[in-house]
Parts: C-alpha cells; sequence; structure tokens
C-alpha cells in the first residue's frame, strides 16, 4: 500500500472517530436535557398540588370558622329569652351605726333561667340586701317581672331567684314554652375550649355576647379570655353544645380580655340548699396548713416524699380531737397530698389546694384522711358539715341582725368582720381578728361615737377600740353589758383592751338620752332603758323601745 493510501485511510478514520464522537455528545446532550425537562415538570406538578392543598385548606378552615360562627349565633337566638336582665333596689346598711335607714340604690346585672317552674341563677352580689328584683326577658321587652329571692350564698357569689307562677303561665302563654338552660359538666371545660359568655354589660338593655378561650383555673374559678364588664355579672358562659358550664362572675380592669366565671358544678353542689331557702353558708374543715420540706418530713421521722403540715385545728373543725398540730397529712379521700398541700384531680389540668377540693364536698359528705404522727401511721373520718357560727364572723345584713347597744353616745356592737375595712385604718389591732383562730370569741366594739354626746365629750374617741370592763366588769357580749350597766353608780366606767379608761356621768349620759334618740333617730335599747329613773318614765314611754 502506499503511503498516500494510508493517509487517506488516516484521514477517514479520524473523521468518522471525530464525528462518531461528536453524534455521541450530543445524544448524551439531549438525554441530559430530556432527564432535566422531566425533573422541571415533577417540581411543576408538585407546586400545582401544593397549592391546592394549601387552597383546599384555606377553605377548609374558612368554612370551620363560619360554621362556629353560624354556629354561636343559632345558639344565641335560640336561647336569648333564657338570659334576663336585672334591675335591682338594694338597701344599704351601715355596719356601724345600724340604727340608719338603709341607703337605697339601683343596679343592673344578669341572670339566667335553669327549670320550666321559673327558677334563675346569678350572682348572690347582684342581688345583695336587695328589697326588689325585677327582670326583663327579650321577648317582652321592656316589660319587667318581679322575682323573689329564694336562696343566697355569698361565701360561693350564688342566688337563687324565682318567676311567681302567675308570670310563669304569662311567659309560657307568650312565647309557648319557658326556655331554660341546661346545666353542663365545669369539670369538663380544659384550656383552648372557646365559650360564649352572655349578659347585659353597663346596663345596657339588649343582649350582648362575647367569645373567649378558656385559660385555666384560678382561685376556685375558671379565667377566660373574654372579659365581663360591670352588668354581665351573673349572665351564663355557655360550651358549644349549649350547656352553662359557669356564671360570670368578674373582669379585671387592669388587665385586658380576662374575665372570671364560677364553675357551674359549684352551684350544683348546694342547689339543694338554694332551693331550701334562706342564707347558705359553706361547709366548713377548719384546719390550718402550712407547706412542709423534705428536712421536716425526715425530721418527723414522717417517710418520703411526705405531705402537708398541721398548724392548727380549730376549735370548732370536725376534726377536732382526732387531728392534731404536728400531724402531716397524705390523704384526703385517697387523693395524694404533696408537701404543698395539693393534690391532682381528674377536672383540672393544674393541682389544686386541699382547701379548694375540700370546698367542693357537698354538706354530709365523708372526709377521709390519711396522716402520719412521728412515724405513726393513722387514719381518720369526719362528716363535712357546716360551719357553727363563729363569734366574730361575716354578718350580712337584710338576713341577719345587727344587734347593738347605744349608751352615752357610744355605739357598741358585737365585733364582726364586716367592721374591719371600715375601722382597721383608725384601730389597726383589729386586723387580728382577720385570722380564723382569733374568731373563737366574742368582742364588743366601739363603732361610732355620736357628736355632742357626753362620750364625745370626753374627747377620748375610743371608736374602733375593743371594750374590756364597763364598770368593772368584764364585757364580751351585749349581755354582759347590759349587766355591767345595770350595776352603775354615781359613775358609769369604760375600759377597753388597750388600756383606755373613761368615766361618765351617768345622769348627763341618761339626761342626754331622749335628746340623742330623737337627733339621731334610734331606738332606745335595753341597756338604757333599765337606767331610766322612776320620775322620767313619762319620758320613756314617748320614746320608741328597742
Amino acid at each position: 500500500m502506499k503511503i498516500i493510501d494510508i493517509v487517506v485511510l488516516l484521514s477517514v478514520g479520524l473523521i468518522m472517530f471525530v464525528g462518531g464522537y461528536f453524534v455521541y455528545n450530543m445524544h448524551q446532550r439531549h438525554i441530559d436535557l430530556e432527564h432535566y425537562i422531566i425533573g422541571l415538570e415533577t417540581k411543576i406538578h408538585d407546586y400545582e398540588i401544593k397549592q391546592h392543598d394549601d387552597s383546599s385548606t384555606s377553605v377548609i378552615n374558612t368554612q370551620t370558622t363560619a360554621t362556629q360562627s353560624q354556629l354561636w349565633s343559632r345558639l344565641q337566638r335560640t336561647l336569648q329569652n333564657t338570659v334576663l336582665q336585672l334591675i335591682v333596689t338594694t338597701a344599704e346598711h351601715n355596719v356601724l351605726q345600724p340604727y340608719q335607714v338603709p341607703s337605697p340604690r339601683r343596679e343592673s346585672g344578669s341572670a339566667f333561667i335553669i327549670s320550666q317552674e321559673g327558677e334563675v341563677i346569678t350572682n348572690a352580689h347582684v342581688v345583695n340586701q336587695a328589697t326588689m328584683i325585677m327582670a326583663q326577658m327579650p321577648a317582652f321587652g321592656k316589660h319587667q317581672f318581679e322575682l323573689d329571692l329564694v336562696g343566697i350564698m355569698p361565701e360561693k357569689d350564688i342566688a337563687l331567684l324565682k318567676f311567681k307562677a302567675e308570670d310563669v303561665e304569662k311567659i309560657k302563654a307568650t312565647v309557648g314554652k319557658m326556655t331554660y338552660l341546661p346545666l353542663g359538666d365545669s369539670d369538663q371545660v380544659m384550656r383552648s375550649q372557646e365559650i360564649l359568655a352572655l349578659g347585659y354589660p353597663l346596663g345596657q338593655e339588649s343582649l350582648k355576647s362575647t367569645t373567649g378561650v378558656i385559660s385555666g383555673r384560678e382561685s376556685g374559678m375558671i379565667q377566660m379570655s373574654a372579659a365581663i364588664n360591670p352588668g354581665s355579672s351573673g349572665g351564663p358562659s355557655i360550651d358549644m353544645h349549649g350547656y352553662v358550664v359557669g356564671i360570670n362572675r368578674a373582669g379585671v380592669v387592669e388587665a385586658q380580655n380576662v374575665g372570671y366565671f364560677i364553675p357551674i358544678n359549684d352551684l350544683k353542689i348546694f342547689l339543694k340548699d338554694l332551693r331550701a331557702g334562706g342564707l347558705v353558708r359553706k361547709p366548713y374543715i377548719g384546719v390550718y396548713q402550712s407547706m412542709a420540706t423534705e428536712e421536716l418530713v425526715k425530721a418527723l421521722g414522717n417517710p418520703e416524699p411526705g405531705g402537708t403540715y398541721v398548724v392548727d385545728v380549730l376549735y370548732d373543725s370536725p376534726l377536732k380531737g382526732q387531728l392534731k398540730p404536728g400531724d402531716m397529712i397524705y390523704e384526703v379521700n385517697g387523693l395524694s397530698v404533696d408537701l404543698y398541700g395539693d393534690v391532682t384531680v381528674p377536672w383540672s389540668e393544674d393541682k389544686i389546694s386541699t382547701a379548694e377540693y375540700i370546698s367542693r364536698l357537698a354538706v354530709g359528705k365523708k372526709v377521709s384522711l390519711v396522716v402520719y404522727r412521728k412515724g405513726q401511721r393513722k387514719q381518720f373520718v369526719c362528716t363535712f358539715n357546716r360551719k357553727k357560727l363563729a363569734p366574730v364572723r361575716m354578718v350580712y345584713p337584710g338576713y341577719e341582725e345587727l344587734p347593738y347597744e347605744s349608751f352615752g353616745g357610744y355605739v357598741v356592737m358585737p365585733l364582726m368582720l364586716n367592721h374591719l375595712p371600715h375601722l382597721v385604718k383608725t384601730a389597726p389591732g383589729l386586723a387580728k381578728f382577720a385570722e380564723e383562730k382569733m374568731q373563737d370569741k366574742p368582742h364588743l366594739v366601739v363603732t361610732y361615737v355620736l357628736p355632742n354626746s357626753p362620750a364625745y365629750r370626753a374627747r377620748l374617741r375610743i371608736q374602733g377600740s375593743v371594750l374590756k370592763k364597763v364598770n368593772g366588769q368584764k364585757v364580751s357580749t351585749l349581755d354582759d353589758l347590759r349587766h355591767a350597766l345595770a350595776d352603775s353608780g354615781d359613775q358609769i366606767t369604760v375600759e377597753t383592751t388597750d388600756n383606755v379608761l373613761v368615766a361618765l356621768s351617768k345622769d348627763k349620759v341618761l339626761e342626754s338620752e331622749p335628746m340623742l334618740a330623737q337627733v339621731f333617730g334610734y331606738k332606745v335599747t335595753p341597756g338604757m332603758k333599765q337606767l331610766l329613773p322612776q320620775q322620767a318614765s313619762s319620758i320613756a314611754q314617748q320614746m320608741p323601745l328597742a
């Protein structure tokens, strides 16, 4: 083969190789391009699916919101005639000058119907010291029905009212039936649950509603993110099924969107007592506790992890004679008590105090305690009863009397907790009576000194002072005081617990009594009546006697 032929063959081979490589390379790039396009199409498809899903979710959320809104709207229309506006006339008593004519006031609040018989629930503070309770129902416009106060429980802030029988029939004839709200189960209320609060805020005559979310429990009440304005107190808080789960009670002025309602189960516990009528007082266990520490548990020789430490057992406690100071409570009705006095219950997402747990027990229920006393396990059982009325206690005017004695210008009353806010600034020693353990013995306190009286002219203004002796005799009750006054000589001496001694002329005291009674409008009290001299009996007959 000639050289030229070889060169030609090599050239042709090179050209074929280069051409083949080029064709191969183009083919490979085409394949890569196809893969890229397929990948891009996949991404576009995925993106379209996501957009569709997001759009669907948005539609679902919108539909859900609309459904909830429609549900609340339907509930309001259905239940509006179950929620009443109350217009209450009250007579506020003066706890320092109980002889004064009560001051009339007019206030408004909310309430709701709980039975076909026309039973109505509201807050105790809405109808406290009420002389007349009128109710307006949306179906009757501004027409007012007069309600009767059946029972009231100020310590739980609950009151039971009732329509008159003829008004129940009138409502049924007009509306078709007495619509009422069924009572739900507040133990099932949990955080983040939505609630509808109904009422008549700020005295407005049309029903208002607001929705909120449950925030949690606090001090025996349930907190929600719906404000409770003045006038809405006593209205219902309703769940999405139309059941009442609470009684609206209070808002917080310093906070936004914070309101509290009384769990409806509190009402259910005491409803029977409220139906029985009159003033209802909460049950009582009478045990002072304090938190313990691991070191204290070991020091007492008790098993770990320990319980809450008993500081004192009050004189009228149903556990008196069983439980002792120094004991450590480990269980209450089978519930474990921790070092801080708290227990875990199924109806609260947070621990609650033993006091809160016990306050929910009905009267007559058994309370079982497991305690350790210096390493020894003991078990006690008591019946949960009402508290015996302590001599120093909160008194509820309008439902309880406000007894007093007036002599020489001193107005003297049995000491009660109502006095403390009014007198503690000038008599700080009274603050100690806020403690339950200081309330087991009676005391007499000077609540007021009448101007231009012998006591006033003595210049020893002992308003807020607790009496120790009168005419040298110890006094702690009005009967003690009257017996001491009966033994008066020419002078009436008054000694207080802070060792202030006052002497008044008996003649001047008796001389001034007709004028003081007339000017200040009080009735001559038994202690003064017995001191009036025989020659003044004609004057005494003209004066009103207590």
